[in-house]
C-alpha cells in the first residue's frame, strides 16, 4: 500500500513538473509571440509609412503595450540633431510631459559619444544623471537605446515607467531587435525626403527655367521637354524630331557630326524654327545618357540683336568720326564760297550774267551745305538747339508736309496720343527723321499701299512707329539698312543715307531704333526718345531790326579768306572790324573796347575752348559768338559753362550772319 501511495505521489509530481513546464513553455512562446508580434507591426508600420513622425506615432503605441511600460517616446530628426520628439505612446493614462528637444543634455552627449544603451533602474538613486536629467522627476526608471544604423546615430527610443526597475533582460533583448529597424526606417524616410526635396527642386527648376531643357530618345525624337518649349516653339515639340527643328539641314547634320564623335555640345550656335516659322537664334547644347540623349536650348536672339547694335554704332561711330572731320574741313570751305557769292550778287550790277552765276553757286552752295548737315548727324555732332517739342505736332507737321508729296495711290494714316508725348529735340532733326523714313515708305509701294504713324508714351520714353506696307525688306539687307552709302535703290533716286543720318540723329538725341520687316508685308521703324518733363516754350520769334553797327568786332579764324571774308561783309554795314589768327592772339587782342567776338572753335596754337577762358579771365564782360563748322557734343556744355552769347553754324548767309551779330550785341539770346 504504501508503494502504491508512493507511486501515485511520483505521478503527481511527475504531472505537476510537466504542468510546470508546460506553463514556462507557453509563457516563453508568448513572449516570443510577442517579439514576433511587435517586429511584424514594426516591419508593416515601416513599409506603409513615408514619414517620421507618423511611423514613430504608431509604433510608440505597439512598443508601450507590448512592453507593458508607462511611456515609449522616440527622439530623431536631421542629421546634424537627430534629438528632436517625433511621438509618445498614449495606450496607459499618465500626465508628464516630455521636452521637445534634448541635443543639449548630458543624456545626448553620451549617446553621441558612446551609442550604448542606458539603463537607469531609478533616476533619482543615480547622481550621475539625476542633474542633468531632462525628463520628469515622477517618472523613475529608464531604457534608452540609441538608433543606430550603419554606425550613423539617427535618434534614441527610451522606454519609461513610473516604478522602479522594472526593465530586463528581454525588455532590452526586444529593443535591440527593433530598435535597428527604427535606425534604418529612419534613415531611409530621410533619404527619401532629400530624394523627393531634390526632385521637387528639379521639377520647379526645369518648369520654370526660360531655357528649353529636352530629352530624346536614339533616333532624336523628342521624348518630353519642359513648359518653355511649348512658349518659345509656340507649340508642343514633343514627338518631333529634333533635327526637324533646325533652320538649315547643314547645320543639323554638323550638329549630328559632333555629337557622334564627341557624344557632347556645348553652346552650339544654329537658328530653329518655330511652329510659325519663325527663326530664332539658339545656343544649343545636348550630352548622351545611357540610350537617350538631354540637352537645353538656349534662345539668344535678343542677344545677337543687341550685339548686332553694339557693332553697328561702333561702326556708325568710326565712321561718324571720319565723316566730321570732312564735313568741318568742307564747311570751312563753303564758309568762304557760300557769303562770297553773295557779296558778288550784292555788289555787282543786277543786269550782268555774274549775278546769275552767283547764284548758280550760291544754290549749289545750300546744297553742299545740306550734305554736311547730313554728314554732321550721321556723327551724332551737328550743333544742334534743343527744347521740348511735341513728338505727336511734329508728326502732323510732317504729315502736312508729306501729303503734297506722296501719290494718290498711297494713303495716309495717324493715329497720335492725346497724352503728352514731350521730347526733348531739334524739331528740324524730328522732323527729317520722320520725312527720311516717310520717303523710304513711299519708295517700298510703287504700286500704293498704306504709310501709318503712330505715337505712345510708356515708362518714360516716347515712341513713334512708322509703318508701311510696301515691298519689305528681306534678312540679309536688314543688317546693312543703316550704314552710310547702302541703298537698295537706283542711284538716280537715293544716296545712301537717309537711314544712317535717321540713326545718327535718333542716337544724338538719347533714343534708340528698332526694325521689323518681311518681304511681301511690309515695314515698322520703331523709335523710343527720352520723354521730357520740362514745360514747352514757343520759339523765339525775331522782329525785322537793323542789321548793321558801329561796334568793334573781334574776327578769330586760322583761315586768311575767312577773316577776310567776315571783315569784308560786316565793315561793309558799318562794324570795326579787328582779326586775329589763332587762339592765343585772341587772347592777346581780348581788351575792353572790344564789344564782340566771333570765336572760330577749330584752331591750330590753341583751340577755341581754350582761347575762351583766356578770354573770359582777361575780359569777362565781353560778348562772344562761337563760328563753327561744327562743334563736338562733349565741347558744348564746357563753352556754354564758360559763357557765349551764341553760335553761329558754318556756312552762313550774310544776311542771317549780320541779324545774328545784331542781336548778340542787342542781348538778345540766340
Amino acid at each position: 500500500m504504501p508503494e502504491t501511495i508512493d507511486r501515485r505521489t511520483d505521478v503527481q509530481g511527475r504531472i505537476a513538473f510537466l504542468a510546470s513546464a508546460v506553463e514556462q513553455a507557453n509563457h516563453a512562446i508568448r513572449k516570443k509571440m510577442d517579439e514576433l508580434s511587435l517586429a511584424r507591426r514594426v516591419g508593416d508600420a515601416i513599409s506603409h509609412h513615408t514619414s517620421i513622425s507618423s511611423l514613430s506615432a504608431e509604433l510608440m503605441n505597439a512598443i508601450a503595450e507590448t512592453m507593458n511600460c508607462n511611456y515609449a517616446l522616440v527622439y530623431s530628426g536631421s542629421d546634424a540633431s537627430p534629438f528632436e520628439l517625433q511621438a509618445v505612446s498614449g495606450v496607459f493614462p499618465g500626465s508628464e510631459e516630455f521636452p521637445g528637444d534634448i541635443r543639449n543634455t548630458e543624456i545626448a552627449r553620451h549617446l553621441v559619444e558612446h551609442c550604448s544603451p542606458i539603463h537607469i533602474e531609478n533616476v533619482a538613486d543615480d547622481r550621475a544623471w539625476s542633474e542633468d536629467w531632462p525628463f520628469p522627476n515622477t517618472v523613475a526608471s529608464w531604457l534608452c537605446m540609441p538608433l543606430l544604423a550603419r554606425t550613423q546615430l539617427r535618434g534614441v527610443l527610451c522606454l519609461a515607467n513610473q516604478a522602479p526597475g522594472p526593465f530586463d533582460e528581454r525588455t532590452l533583448r526586444m529593443l535591440m531587435i527593433v530598435g535597428p529597424q527604427l535606425a534604418s526606417a529612419f534613415a531611409n524616410i530621410t533619404l527619401y525626403d532629400h530624394l523627393r526635396e531634390s526632385e521637387a527642386k528639379y521639377r520647379t527648376l526645369v518648369a520654370r527655367i526660360q531655357d528649353v531643357v529636352y530629352i530624346c530618345d536614339q533616333q532624336w525624337q523628342i521624348l518630353d521637354a519642359n513648359p518653355a518649349a511649348e512658349a518659345r516653339f509656340g507649340a508642343s515639340i514633343a514627338g518631333r524630331m529634333l533635327t526637324e527643328l533646325f533652320a538649315s539641314p547643314d547645320t543639323a547634320n554638323q550638329f549630328l557630326k559632333t555629337m557622334r564623335v564627341s557624344g557632347i555640345v556645348q553652346n552650339f550656335e544654329t537658328e530653329l524654327l518655330t511652329t510659325g516659322g519663325e527663326r530664332i537664334v539658339t545656343l544649343l547644347s545636348c550630352v548622351r545618357d545611357g540610350d537617350r540623349y538631354s540637352g537645353i536650348i538656349k534662345d539668344v536672339t535678343e542677344r545677337t540683336r543687341l550685339i548686332d547694335q553694339i557693332t553697328r554704332a561702333q561702326k556708325m561711330d568710326s565712321i561718324g568720326t571720319l565723316a566730321s572731320g570732312v564735313a568741318h574741313d568742307f564747311n570751312n570751305i563753303l564758309g568762304i564760297i557760300l557769303p562770297n557769292a553773295e557779296l558778288i550778287q550784292l555788289r555787282t550790277d543786277p543786269s550782268l550774267p555774274a549775278v546769275k552765276f552767283a547764284g548758280v553757286i550760291i544754290n549749289a552752295s545750300k546744297r553742299a551745305a545740306q550734305l554736311t548737315r547730313q554728314l554732321l548727324s550721321l556723327s551724332r555732332q551737328d550743333p544742334v538747339m534743343l527744347r521740348t517739342i511735341s513728338l505727336s505736332e511734329a508728326v502732323r507737321t510732317t504729315g502736312k508736309l508729306l501729303s503734297a508729296t506722296v501719290d494718290r495711290n498711297i494713303r495716309m494714316e495717324f493715329d497720335l496720343s492725346s497724352g503728352p508725348t514731350d521730347i526733348k529735340a531739334d524739331e528740324t532733326q524730328v522732323e527729317q527723321v520722320l520725312l527720311n523714313l516717310a520717303i523710304n515708305a513711299r519708295d517700298a509701294m510703287p504700286d500704293g499701299g498704306l504709310i501709318r504713324f503712330t505715337t505712345c508714351s510708356e515708362e518714360g520714353t516716347v515712341m513713334v512707329r512708322v509703318t508701311d506696307t510696301g515691298t519689305g525688306m528681306d534678312r540679309d539687307t536688314l543688317p546693312k539698312i543703316f550704314d552710310p552709302f547702302f541703298t537698295t535703290k537706283h542711284k538716280s533716286r537715293g544716296t545712301g543715307l537717309g537711314l544712317s543720318v535717321v540713326y545718327g540723329i535718333v542716337k544724338q538725341l538719347g533714343g534708340s531704333v528698332d526694325v521689323r520687316s518681311e518681304v511681301g508685308v511690309g515695314t515698322e521703324f520703331i523709335i523710343r526718345f527720352p520723354q521730357s518733363s520740362e514745360p514747352r516754350k514757343a520759339p523765339p520769334v525775331q522782329d525785322s531790326k537793323p542789321v548793321g553797327g558801329s561796334e568793334t568786332i573781334l574776327v578769330v579764324d586760322d583761315e586768311p579768306e575767312m577773316v577776310n571774308l567776315l571783315q569784308t561783309a560786316l565793315t561793309g554795314v558799318g562794324y570795326h572790324i579787328v582779326a586775329a589768327r589763332n587762339g592765343r592772339e585772341a587772347v592777346e587782342r581780348a581788351a575792353d573796347d572790344i564789344d564782340l567776338i566771333i570765336l572760330d572753335m577749330i584752331m591750330p596754337e590753341m583751340d577755341g575752348s581754350t582761347a575762351l577762358r583766356g578770354i573770359r579771365e582777361k575780359t569777362p564782360g565781353v560778348k562772344v559768338l562761337i563760328s563753327t563748322g561744327y562743334t563736338s557734343p562733349e565741347k558744348i556744355p564746357l563753352v556754354e559753362r564758360i559763357g557765349v552769347e551764341g553760335f553761329v553754324q558754318k556756312p552762313f548767309e550774310l544776311g542771317k550772319l549780320a541779324a545774328t551779330v545784331r542781336d548778340v550785341l542787342d542781348g538778345i539770346v540766340v
